[in-house]
């Protein structure tokens, strides 16, 4: 009996190690593997996400050109980089005043563009011209610039000898003005042949269009031939992939649309496509993986569409979420905005694809291979895989592997839950050595029943 048993065990562990091949899966994309390298990436496209029956994509596999898989491992998401700013030169006007003006406040300025170039004019506040007899600062027009000044880069007359304090003042109509440095030293000596300098001058947070630099009240007047401007780094966003769906009204709750993305997406950005210019709605934003689950709140913005002067619209930015994957949003719309019409919204969904890299073992061609119900994840460790990883340079030295369109009919059988023959195996085992020791016991208690013979 108890041979019986071992035998079942072991045919249930037989059948449990079943050795996968492409026709194991549902679907099956050729990759496209230029060169002979050693590992190639695979950006995974989005109807893995469609088709791939974990949630953590463990039943995609690569096999090579003899039908056997390769080994893989999953890289993690590029981090975001910083890209340092180039200084741009910005356009500078001197500002002459009064021999005896002293503060620029009472002043107005404007500035005038045209085909000849651009002019600024001083005037007092009731309109009187100002008599340009002395240097009182300079503007520096940083309209022209996308992104914040950071920081000014003054040039300085050659061979100049200056050491004196500045003021630079931020404003963005020419006439409220807030401060953005004081008291910031600038120098330039020079001793025994060589020039010590000190032209840079930091400035606050805060956009503005336009810089007024004056000298501050006791220190020599400053003379500039010239003007930089210095933005912060720029964080340079991995690129993303994007799907749009338009949105589903439900007739009992007005304001309230649900949309689907037809699988379960990475998605960390969504964006909210609305019907109707000059639209500002307040909403929640709700997610979750399939129609089962509870709905899983994902955060709250205000999403706008607004017409500006020049005819362009304004729209709000793509919102940050972190639902994790999911397939199914809900956008809740605040009535007390009016809603965003009579067309419902449509949702642009944004997450950074994963990226997957595979041995190059046996030669291809190789395909992609996913959708099956009977797959376990086999992924290794990415420093596993590819001795000596490192993640900020290698995965750009890795070759491409590029996926196409799928050439063989779909093996829905895959996607079938089979029956779980060891399961089934293991509990007639247990049923039958059950069975054994009641019949033991059985025969032992006859026994015990049973008088000594004399």
């Amino acid at each position: 009996m108890k041979r019986s048993i071992v035998t079942l065990v072991l045919t249930a562990a037989a059948l449990a190690a079943h050795a996968e091949g492409p026709a194991d899966f549902a679907w099956r994309l050729p990759l496209a593997t230029p060169g002979e390298g050693a590992f190639y990436r695979v950006e995974i496209p989005p109807t893995v996400y469609e088709g791939a029956v974990r949630a953590d994509l463990g039943d995609i596999r690569v096999f090579n050109g003899a039908g056997a898989p390769v080994p893989l491992a999953f890289l993690a998401p590029p981090p975001a980089a910083r890209a340092a700013a180039t200084p741009v030169p910005l356009p500078l006007f001197p500002l002459r005043v009064d021999r005896d003006r002293r503060d620029l406040g009472d002043l107005t300025m404007t500035v005038r563009r045209d085909t000849a170039g651009t002019t600024v004019n001083l005037s007092t506040r009731d309109g009187a011209a100002v008599a340009g007899e002395r240097l009182a600062g300079y503007l520096v027009d940083a309209s022209g610039v996308d992104v914040a000044v950071r920081a000014l880069t003054l040039q300085l007359p050659d061979g100049a000898s200056v050491s004196t304090r500045v003021r630079v003042e931020g404003s963005d109509d020419l006439a409220n003005w807030r401060v953005l440095a004081a008291n910031a030293p600038v120098l330039a000596v020079e001793f025994g042949g060589r020039r010590l300098s000190r032209d840079r001058v930091d400035l606050a947070q805060g956009a503005a269009k336009y810089l007024r630099v004056t000298t501050e009240p006791g220190q020599p007047t400053l003379e500039i031939a010239g003007v930089r401007g210095e933005s912060a780094d720029r964080v340079m966003e991995p690129a993303r992939q994007s799907r749009q769906v338009k949105g589903v009204a439900d007739a009992a709750i007005p304001g309230e649309y649900v949309f689907d993305l037809g699988a379960a997406l990475p998605v960390d950005r969504i964006a909210l496509d609305l019907p109707e210019i000059n639209t500002v709605a307040p909403a929640q934003v709700y997610a979750r993986r399939n129609a089962k689950d509870e709905w899983r709140p994902a955060g709250a913005s205000v999403f706008y569409r607004l017409k500006q002067p020049d005819a362009t619209d304004t729209t709000s930015p793509p919102m940050a979420v972190a639902a994790g994957p999911a397939r199914y949003w809900k956008v809740v719309v605040d009535p007390r905005s009016g809603g965003v019409g009579s067309t419902p919204p449509a949702l642009t969904a944004l997450w950074i694809p994963q990226s997957l890299v595979f041995a190059a073992r046996g030669g291809g061609p190789f395909e992609l291979a996913y959708g099956s119900a009977q797959a376990l994840p086999v992924a290794l460790p990415v420093g596993t895989l590819v001795p000596g990883f490192d993640a900020r340079t290698m995965p750009a030295a890795f070759a491409t592997a590029t996926p196409g369109e799928a050439t063989t009919p779909p093996a829905l059988a895959a996607l079938k839950q089979p029956i779980d023959t060891r399961r089934w195996l293991l509990w007639s085992a247990l049923g039958i050595a059950t069975l054994v020791l009641g019949w033991m016991a059985w025969s032992l208690s006859r026994q015990m029943r049973v008088p000594p013979k004399p």
